[in-house]
């Protein structure tokens, strides 16, 4: 099962009742939207693409 906090498709919604969402299933959940895709499809998500991290470097002046 995929982590959805670590893909580039998760979103936090407006909607208290259904916090959880993902741009590219057009989904919004209470749990793991990955748990809705499952469930319904009866397959994993297939659309999982990891967020790029910015890091910052920092230097000692």
């Amino acid at each position: 099962m995929v982590n959805c906090r670590k893909c580039k498709h998760f979103y936090i919604t407006w909607d208290a009742r259904f916090p959880n969402g993902c741009k590219s299933y057009g989904i919004r959940s209470k749990y793991n939207p990955a748990f809705e895709v499952l469930r319904v499809t009866g397959k994993g998500c297939l659309c999982f693409h990891e967020k790029k991290i910015k890091r910052i470097i920092r230097t000692n002046n």
